[in-house]
């Protein structure tokens, strides 16, 4: 099970996302999306 959150750190972006254990775990669509959204939003 993905584990997804983000935060503010002061004046940062803290982004973090635990899809899973293996480079295949990638593979999923869903789960490139996430961290892909995950790091545009924290280079803001």
């Amino acid at each position: 099970m993905p584990v997804v959150w983000k935060r503010r750190y002061g004046a940062a972006r803290v982004f973090y996302a635990s899809v899973g254990h293996v480079a295949k775990d990638f593979d999923v669509p869903e789960a490139r999306e996430i961290v892909n959204r995950g790091i545009l939003w924290a280079s803001r």
